[in-house]
């Protein structure tokens, strides 16, 4: 069973007051979840009972998305796409793009974290800016001159200061030490 999954519920059944419908893995194709979907609602008690077609469904539920809130009516499009980037990518990222490119076709946004996310820094007690600077020190300490070396922490520090500032880098914080540094150009 994936992790990732949501539950699709028969509208007809839902609205006589029955509870169906059925667990579905979000990480296969769209024709696959359209197949899942139609075989369920092929098995609904309404319909049988009143004589009626179940046609339409909603997303009742979902696990293994994290930071996403997908809607009832969330296309199975987006799904897929949400659950490709998961498979490659930390969820915060993942919903970051998302939020932020809605207006693109859910296929569109995987190129864009992959030409936005610079790096994931780990195990780093501070803010953004150490998150940052972390990322520059050895660039920063190989460019120095010797007599400089000593700062370089320091420098690297003033650096990712300006260029978060000044919104060359764009870094978020996960949860135990651990920030995503993105280029908001990309």
């Amino acid at each position: 069973m994936s992790d990732l999954r949501i539950y699709v519920a028969s509208l007809s059944d839902y609205n006589a007051g029955i509870l169906h419908g059925r667990w579905i893995d979000a990480d296969q194709d769209v024709d696959a979840m359209h197949e899942a979907i139609a075989e369920m609602l092929k098995e609904s008690p309404a319909a049988r009972k009143y004589g009626d077609v179940a046609e339409e469904y909603a997303i009742h539920d979902y696990d293994g998305f994290g930071d996403f809130n997908l809607g009832e009516y969330e296309s199975l499009e987006k799904i897929t796409a949400i659950a490709n980037a998961l498979d490659e990518y930390p969820c915060k990222v993942v919903a970051h793009y998302f939020t932020e490119n809605s207006h693109l076709e859910p296929e569109a946004i995987l190129p864009k974290i992959q030409e936005g996310l610079v790096t994931t820094i780990t195990e780093c007690w501070g803010d953004e800016t150490k998150a940052l600077a972390e990322y520059l020190y050895d660039d920063i300490e190989s460019e120095l001159p010797e007599r400089f070396k000593s700062h370089t922490q320091a420098v690297a520090e003033s650096m990712a200061h300006d260029f978060i500032q000044g919104g060359d880098y764009y870094v978020m914080y996960e949860d135990g030490g651990t920030y995503h540094i993105l280029d908001p150009h990309a």
